[in-house]
């Protein structure tokens, strides 16, 4: 396991270290090829909603600040216990900004956690390995099953290996050859956030070869039962984007959808997003 890069995100409403230190924690998880601060817009608005809870934005290795090679085996159970670390290290005494015991759930881990399409796999084998799960674990847009993906990825893939054999000029350049590889400009610029200058030339800082291990760890991965479990006793949530999603309308495990967005919920709907996580399940960040 490691402790990865990650982020604190707080309200403007806590006044010191003594309130930040009680507040809440909710931990946040991106999908494959994208890091924390994806997220930033999503973690500000939750906690303005819900200003007694922190979020914790993390970038899973082989992402984001962690594109430097972390040991193998590269899958979703170490990527679950490099959230385990990561919580204990951001939360705990030598952090440069404690929590109270009380910001925890009474296992020392986080209250609530939230993952995206690989993310909320991660977020799944998170709960199940906590000697106390949190008190709900939502997965957004994410297929809790084997072999479920959507968007193209593997080709997306693809395209970042190739571009990532060489240095470009600039990151328009680095935008340039993505898009020449088949493409979109916005997926293109959204990789593109993930690069760093070294010698004069801009690099894709991704480590490919990780996130591939871990994107195939995700088709292989089944957590189905254990969303099951989580959900028979209250403490798991689903929510399907209804338009160009991963397909999971209809699916018995889906407790709330989002007609009008894409795979990335969080950005074609934040204020709907926010109504099911925070208006409609008000006890979960009691």
């Amino acid at each position: 396991m490691s402790v990865l890069a990650h982020k604190w995100v707080a309200s403007g409403a806590l006044n010191g270290q003594k309130a930040f230190a009680r507040a809440r924690v909710c931990v946040v998880l991106h999908g494959i090829m994208g890091q924390g601060r994806n997220w930033m817009q999503a973690a500000k608005a939750l906690v303005d909603a819900v200003p007694t809870y922190k979020v914790l934005l993390v970038d899973h290795r082989g992402h984001g600040a962690n594109g430097a090679t972390i040991p193998g085996p590269h899958d979703v159970d170490a990527c679950a216990r490099d959230v385990a670390a990561t919580v204990a290290a951001a939360t705990g005494a030598g952090a440069a900004t404690p929590s109270d015991a009380s910001a925890l759930n009474e296992g020392g881990g986080a209250p609530l956690v939230i993952g995206h399409s690989f993310g909320g796999k991660v977020a799944l084998a998170y709960a199940v390995g906590e000697p106390e799960p949190p008190t709900k674990t939502w997965l957004l847009d994410s297929n809790p099953r084997r072999g479920a993906a959507g968007g193209g990825t593997a080709a997306v893939l693809d395209a970042l290996a190739a571009a990532s054999a060489s240095g470009y000029s600039t990151k328009r350049d680095a935008v340039a050859a993505l898009v020449g590889r088949g493409l979109d400009a916005p997926t293109a610029q959204w990789l593109a956030m993930t690069t760093e200058t070294r010698g004069g030339e801009v690099f894709f800082a991704y480590d490919v070869d990780c996130v591939r291990d871990l994107y195939d760890a995700y088709l292989a991965t089944d957590l189905g039962d254990a969303a099951r479990e989580l959900a028979a006793d209250g403490r798991f949530g689903l929510v399907a984007a209804g338009r160009g999603g991963m397909g999971l309308e209809g699916d018995d495990l889906v407790t709330h959808a989002l007609p009008g967005a894409g795979h990335n919920v969080h950005v074609d709907d934040l204020p709907g997003l926010l109504d099911i996580l925070v208006a409609q399940n008000k006890t979960d960040w009691a």
